[in-house]
């Protein structure tokens, strides 16, 4: 398991939720992110 900065956590979560938001109408593009950001 990978070590990542609380910082880059809480961005990375903060721009989950803004696509999540913003782009609610493509499932998929949300998904692909959400993997690549908990890696």
């Amino acid at each position: 398991m990978q070590k990542i900065d609380r910082n880059v956590l809480v961005q990375a979560q903060i721009a989950g939720g803004t696509a999540k938001s913003s782009v609610n109408s493509s499932a998929t593009n949300t998904t692909d992110l959400t993997i690549s950001i908990t890696g």
